[in-house]
């Protein structure tokens, strides 16, 4: 007889349609596992996120979105799952939700780490992958708390192991997963020299991700250097606060990001307050952008200030402008920080070596159970 694989349920807090770094992190994990072997699948709420009970209006939405999506490629058409990950949906995800057997279930954002750490033991162990500390997701006091569940906890950076250890997580139960790289995609489309006074940044509304900061240091960049140009890229459309002489590059995926984005740009602006580690940063950075971001916690696993990036504290609106405009009028002094940002990038594990810590991460989840 052959023996039952073993089954894995990564919980997913919303409905990923559009390209976000979290949903790629987890769909590549729940890819690996599938390739070897594991019985994976993604739990997929269709309301707008994992949150709090009662909001009806996100099973109205939920609802007419999957009518509007069609399949399960136009709901998720940016990225491609391995095919043996199966994606379940459920019209809400709360405490009360019927989930299906599993033998280890993977939180994927704080609330779902909540929601598991109310229900009854069933069987499956549990494992809480930590991309971010999310208070601004949810209220600091029950974002904390899931810090403190007993679950095996999974973080994908330095920055979160040192969240973990202050929140009293003992070390056999806390894991680092570096992220990976696409090394064959996240190369120089064009060459690093030569490429005009050109700033990119990502644009997201999520007031995190310091949206409105990045456009102040890009309106400074503009009054002293009206010959540079700009480019904005995001999921979703462009924002109305979003100045009209910046281009806008829509959902840009795979290639069409690494060229129409990354290889075009001098430097890469990241003025985000908060990152558990920093997607886009360290792909621009491969690319043969410069990189100057803020303190943000997450860039620190791969940027070290002066030598491989310009780095400034958070809101730092003045250094921030400054030091663009700095790599901008100094290209041996921009390619040298390009130099060493792609030699640190080069150095960054790939997905599948992220996938093989990832797993065995996983079989200590399920080997070695948490006493609840």
């Amino acid at each position: 007889m052959t023996p039952q694989r073993e089954r894995i349920s990564f919980l997913s807090p919303d409905y990923p349609r559009f390209p976000g770094g979290g949903a790629l992190v987890y769909y590549t994990q729940a890819s690996h596992l599938a390739r070897l072997g594991y019985d994976v699948s993604v739990i997929q709420p269709l309301h707008l996120r994992a949150a709090y009970p009662g909001r009806a209006v996100d099973l109205l939405r939920g609802k007419v979105r999957d009518v509007r999506a069609g399949s399960i490629r136009r709901r998720i058409g940016w990225i491609t799952p391995d095919p043996r990950v199966r994606t379940i949906f459920l019209d809400r995800l709360d405490e009360s939700s019927d989930l299906p057997p599993a033998d280890l279930r993977i939180a994927t954002y704080w609330r779902t780490s909540e929601i598991l750490g109310a229900r009854d033991f069933d069987g499956a162990q549990n494992l809480q992958f930590m991309q971010a500390y999310e208070t601004w997701g949810g209220p600091v006091d029950r974002v904390d708390a899931t810090w403190r569940l007993p679950f095996h906890t999974a973080v994908v950076s330095e920055t979160l192991m040192r969240k973990g250890r202050e929140f009293g997580i003992p070390d056999e139960r806390l894991h680092l997963v570096p992220n990976g790289l696409d090394h064959e995609l996240c190369r120089p489309a064009a060459p690093v020299e030569g490429r005009g006074p050109c700033v990119a940044f990502l644009v997201h509304e999520a007031a995190v991700k310091g949206l409105a900061d990045t456009i102040a240091v890009a309106e400074r960049i503009r009054a002293a250097r009206p010959d540079a140009t700009f480019i904005g890229f995001g999921g979703r459309r462009a924002p109305a606060e979003l100045p009209e002489w910046v281009e806008y590059v829509r959902r840009p995926v795979g290639r069409e990001l690494v060229e129409k984005v990354y290889s075009r740009a001098a430097v890469f602006l990241c003025g985000s307050h908060s990152e558990g580690w920093g997607l886009t940063s360290i792909e621009a950075m491969s690319c043969g952008a410069a990189l100057v971001s803020t303190r943000n916690g997450g860039v620190d696993d791969f940027a070290t200030d002066d030598v491989s990036a310009l780095l400034r504290d958070v809101g730092d609106i003045a250094g921030l402008s400054d030091a663009v405009l700095e790599l901008l009028a100094d290209e041996p002094r921009r390619l040298s920080l390009v130099e060493k940002g792609l030699q640190r990038a080069g150095e960054q594990a790939s997905w599948y070596e992220s996938g093989e810590i990832f797993h065995q991460v996983v079989r200590t989840a399920l080997d070695s159970p948490v006493a609840r």
